[in-house]
């Protein structure tokens, strides 16, 4: 028999990664969120707390009232109580600021020229002085 979940499934699913947390009673457990819909998300973790249980994923900022609606481990469905908008959940959501940035700068990679008359009257005068040979050293 097919997998009637798999065909009537509430939402889309899309696929993601990303870091979240599952609150579970007094305990935190750092999940990886391998994909998400309005209605749930499947994670990735060790010692998931077993079907039925009441949890809130924490992602992004947000807390998400939750159940487990199946585990096989290290994998849990999670059903949101409520649905959500999984683009609040995404690295690029409005109002965040996007993960890449394209540098739009235009660079000028050209070497400076040199500029050798840009010395004042003194610093030649020293620079003459420097390189002169010593009087010894003078054709006669």
């Amino acid at each position: 028999m097919a997998n009637k979940g798999a065909v009537d499934r509430r939402s889309e699913r899309v696929r993601v990664v990303l870091v979240g947390m599952i609150e579970c009673g007094n305990a935190l457990l750092s999940v990886r969120i391998a994909n998400l819909s309005a209605h749930g998300a499947l994670v990735t973790g060790d010692g998931l707390p077993g079907r039925d249980t009441d949890v809130i994923v924490r992602c992004k900022g947000l807390r998400i009232r939750s159940r487990v609606a199946w585990t096989q481990a290290p994998h849990a469905g999670i059903q949101f109580d409520h649905p959500i908008r999984p683009e609040d959940l995404l690295p690029n959501a409005p109002g965040r600021p996007p993960m890449i940035i394209r540098d739009t700068r235009e660079l000028n990679f050209r070497r400076p020229g040199f500029r050798g008359n840009q010395m004042t009257e003194e610093e030649r005068k020293l620079v003459e002085e420097w390189t002169r040979p010593p009087e010894s050293e003078r054709a006669e």
